[in-house]
């Protein structure tokens, strides 16, 4: 049965010019992946500096929100249902956050959030002011500083909800929009889609999806956040996962259909099933190359280990009967590190179809 996973993502995401979603272990380090991926994007389109600090920002301050009001103690139990993502969506940056807390702590952030999207600019920047200068802190944070002043930079009402988990816990989802024009008057991404998203990836083992351009800029964040989440795996395994990334990565790059602004546009995931690592990739790509591209992984998925390490070994040598492959030896060393060979499928009958590709190691 074919991994669908990431035509569903790419379905959910496609109108987004960046998508970052990220369930899996929570540290600073990921908010330096994050930001080095914004930055590669960001660095590709005209933003102003200070659009790019307020993301920095507001990004940070995003990610603290998950340390700050999180469960006490930080269950290792709980860690990998939290979530982090940013959007680029419709000519808006959204920032949303998800992350368990304590019912007992939900009564005074409700107040806080409401009391905060309460307010005009003007009282806004007084309760701002008068805070900083009573140096109210609590034990989680600055009396809602970081909210206040969230709001000051969007110049948006902070979304949130909390939805109940037991009588213990709930879970708290937060999101951020930043406006690309403040004249922007279209409805903002409502946070179901957050959560639509959070249980798609759930369901199918997925920790990290990444919707955007594949340039290479895009391209070591993405390998160093990987890296990060299999660090606990043996080396042999590690060597593979990342063998694995790195040749999926690239395949986008080289084979994404190319826009009018020279981005390759693609969506890659990676995630583990409760047996095997996963990782797909999925780009579009002329209908002529996916029929030849699918007629290749046919063919590897059709040969066994010694006849792939065969194979491999005459390309190596002579170079491909078909001159039309370009994808050097990757896909080999892919088919010969995957379980049951690689997944292949093509979506739609256009011009440019929805290819996209699974492995499991």
């Amino acid at each position: 049965m074919s991994d669908t996973t990431n035509s569903i993502l790419y379905s959910e995401l496609g109108a987004d010019d960046l998508s970052f979603v990220y369930l899996g272990k929570f540290d600073n380090s990921v908010l330096g992946f994050a930001t080095e991926i914004l930055k590669g994007h960001i660095s590709q389109t005209v933003e102003s500096e200070g659009k790019k600090n307020k993301l920095s920002f507001l990004m940070i301050e995003s990610f603290q929100n998950i340390l700050r009001y999180g469960l006490a103690g930080r269950a290792a139990e709980m860690t990998s249902g939290e979530v982090f993502i940013v959007r680029k969506h419709k000519g808006s940056y959204y920032i949303t956050t998800g992350n368990y807390v304590e019912n007992v702590n939900i009564a005074p952030m409700r107040e806080k959030l409401e009391r905060v999207n309460s307010l005009s600019p003007e009282d806004l920047k007084k309760l701002f002011m008068m805070t900083l200068q009573n140096k109210k802190i609590s034990k989680q944070g600055g009396a809602g500083l970081g909210f206040m002043e969230m709001v000051r930079k969007t110049k948006e009402k902070l979304d949130f909800d909390f939805v109940e988990i037991d009588s213990e816990r709930s879970f708290f989802y937060f999101q951020l929009r930043l406006k690309d024009n403040p004249e922007d008057d279209s409805p903002a991404l409502p946070i179901s889609a957050t959560k639509n998203i959070k249980k798609l990836m759930e369901q199918n083992g997925r920790f990290i999806a990444l919707k955007g351009d594949f340039r290479q800029s895009a391209i070591n964040p993405i390998l160093s956040m990987a890296e990060n989440n299999i660090s606990e795996e043996s080396l042999r395994t590690q060597r593979s996962v990342y063998h694995i990334l790195v040749e999926m990565l690239q395949n986008i790059a080289r084979h994404a259909a190319q826009t009018d602004d020279g981005r390759r546009e693609g969506l890659f995931s990676m995630g583990y099933d409760g047996a095997s690592f996963v990782v797909s990739a999925s780009n579009g790509i002329s209908s002529n190359a996916a029929q030849r591209l699918l007629e290749y992984v046919g063919k590897l998925n059709s040969m066994t280990r010694e006849q792939l390490d065969d194979y491999y070994k005459r390309v190596l040598r002579e170079g491909h009967d078909d001159t039309t492959i370009s994808s050097g030896l990757g896909l080999i060393d892919v088919a010969r590190d995957s379980i049951g060979g690689i997944d292949c499928t093509v979506d739609g009958d256009a011009p440019v179809q929805l290819l996209s590709m699974t492995a499991k190691l």
